[in-house]
Order: structure tokens, then sequence, then C-alpha cells
């Protein structure tokens, strides 16, 4: 199968991975759980284009990442992979999410040399324009190893075989996220989320729809984020945020709250009665982490981690659906 032209490419969407608990397997390979953005990216002999999860064209967002088609053979070849702004030696999602958000052509350049992306791939969909997805996984890496050659923008994500448990506590060490178990037989689904990949993370973590705000106190404006999580039917209460954010991104935030701000009521909740809720329509995204669950299955300790551009509301399942341990006895 060939691939088209980039300007007349259909994207396709990433696989997807359930949550579980570290674990041994000799049929896993275990992997690092970049904190940055999921990206595939479609690289033709003079050309980069990169596209999000959620099928959006991200490649003017990172000009350093352009030239990522001259570190690979066998083009067209299509990657699965992430891309991560390194900061103090650690992925930083912050300082990746700084970058995505310019759009002065000036100052993107500039922060592409103060902040520069690197391309961590773990994945390869497509070699010579023909399709891999259904190769067991240890074959599809082979041929990943064999694409990728030298250089700057793009790196191949190495992992171990086997001993998933003392590679997640190595990862927690460096103060990394997590990590990633996938089966060495297992096929690439697109736009699947499947057991045969599995998150496992250090900190619990959900990504949550903003569908409001309660006023602050003394000088804060911003007191709490109104959490929802999509049940499938409707919007559903997930907690309150207050924590996390400076004062500059509590500026950005209420004001792109003001902009989508709405007289409709979007969720109920006991928490919320007798309260004033600055209600807004439920179209951004953003990273929560947070100790446990609630005897109601409200957040405990939440802290705001930013905005996701790269996640619809609807992909948005209630917190506790999202952390759950999605291995059941046997399956792996």
């Amino acid at each position: 199968m060939r691939l088209p032209k980039p300007d007349i490419l259909l994207p396709v969407k990433p696989m997807l991975a359930v949550a579980a608990e570290p674990f041994d397997h000799p049929d896993y390979v275990f992997e690092v759980k970049w904190d940055g953005y999921r990206c595939l990216a479609y690289l033709e002999a003079g050309n980069t284009t990169l596209m999000s999860r959620n099928l959006k064209n991200i490649t003017p967002h990172f000009p350093d990442l352009s030239d990522m088609h001259r570190q690979v053979r066998n083009h067209p070849v299509v990657l699965d992979g992430e891309i991560i702004v390194l900061k103090d030696g650690r992925p930083s999602f912050a300082a990746l999410q700084s970058r995505a958000k310019l759009t002065d052509r000036q100052r993107v350049s500039l922060a592409a040399q103060n902040l520069p992306a690197v391309y961590m791939a773990f994945d390869i969909i497509y070699s010579r324009g023909i399709s891999l997805i259904e190769l067991p996984l240890h074959e599809r890496l082979e041929e990943l190893k064999a694409v990728v050659g030298s250089g700057r923008s793009v790196v191949v994500s190495d992992g171990v075989r086997g001993e998933g448990r003392a590679f997640f506590q190595a990862c927690v060490e460096k103060g990394l996220e997590g990590m990633m178990a996938k089966r060495l037989d297992g096929r690439y689904l697109p736009g699947t989320r499947s057991t045969l990949w599995k998150k496992i993370r250090a900190t619990r973590e959900a990504d949550l729809v903003i569908c409001g705000y309660l006023g602050g106190k003394g000088g804060r404006r911003l007191g709490s984020l109104v959490l929802g999580a999509w049940n499938g039917k409707e919007y559903v209460y997930q907690g309150l945020v207050g924590t996390g954010f400076d004062r500059a991104v509590e500026e950005e935030l209420l004001s792109k709250l003001a902009a989508i701000g709405t007289d409709g009521k979007i969720l109920a909740a006991k928490e919320l009665a007798g309260r004033t809720v600055h209600w807004a329509e439920p179209v951004l995204v953003c990273r929560v982490e947070f100790l446990t669950f609630t005897g109601q299955g409200l957040l405990r300790h939440p802290v705001y981690r930013g905005l996701r551009d790269d996640k619809s509301p609807r992909e948005c399942r209630p917190a506790m659906e999202q952390v759950k341990i999605s291995a059941v006895k046997g399956e792996i």
C-alpha cells in the first residue's frame, strides 16, 4: 500500500493504551512514558508533516523538527512517537505547552532555539509506503531501528524486555511520568484503545473538561476550576481544582473562560449547591494530577497541570475509568 502525497494524505489516528499497574512479563517490552505531545510523523524524501492525535497539523509549531525526513531511510515513512521538550534533563510538559501555544513566527523560531523539541519515536506504521500494521511489534521495532539514522531531531525510544517492575522503579527514581508496556507479538490498531498496550503512571493523572470556575478570594480572581467528564451521555462532575496555576496562568484561563462563558448550567453537583459558578461551554481540556478519590468518586488533592489542545472534550472519560486497572487476571 502506497502513501499518497502529504497534501492529500488521510491521517491515521494513533493506537492508544489502557491503564495498568507495574508487572513483569517475558512477552512485553517496557518503555519510558514520555511527557509530551503524541504525534504521527509523515516523512517523505523532501517533507515532514506532524499530526497530533486528534488529526491537527502541528508542523508550524515545531520548525526545529522540519528536517526529520532527512534523518530516516525508506521514504515514505510514518512514525509514531511523542514530541518532548527537555528541561533540567527531564521532559517538561509545561515547557512544551509554552511552545505549542505560540503563533507569531518570530516567537516560534526563538522558542525553537531556546527550548528545542525532540521526537521520541517508539513505533513505525509505514516504511517505503507499505503498511506495517499487521506485523508484530518486535518486527516493527526492528524496522524502526533500521530506518532511523543518527541525528538530533529523532531519537528511537528504547526499552527493556520482561523486567517491568524494576524498569518502573527506575523511571520513578528519575522523576519520569511512568512507563509503557507493549506486547511484542501485538499488531498496530489505529485509533483503538487496546490491552496490547498498557500505560503505568507514577502519579494518578486524568484529562478532564473545564466546565466553569468559582471566583477567588483576596488577590485571586480565580478560586477553582469546575471539572467534568463525558460519560457517553452527558458531562458529569469530577471535582474542583484550585492549585497548580500562578497569576499568569490564572489570567490566561480567565480570558479563555470569559470567551466561552454561558448562562446554561453544564453539570449538576451537590458540592456546587448554593455557590456562584461561572459556567463555560465544555470545550477546554486540562490535565490534572491527584492522589486518590473521595468516597463520592471525586478527585482528592488535585493539581492543575495545563491545558491540552490535542484532546477533544468527549474523549475525557470519568477519572475513575481513566486510572482503573484494566488488566484482568490471565490477560497478560
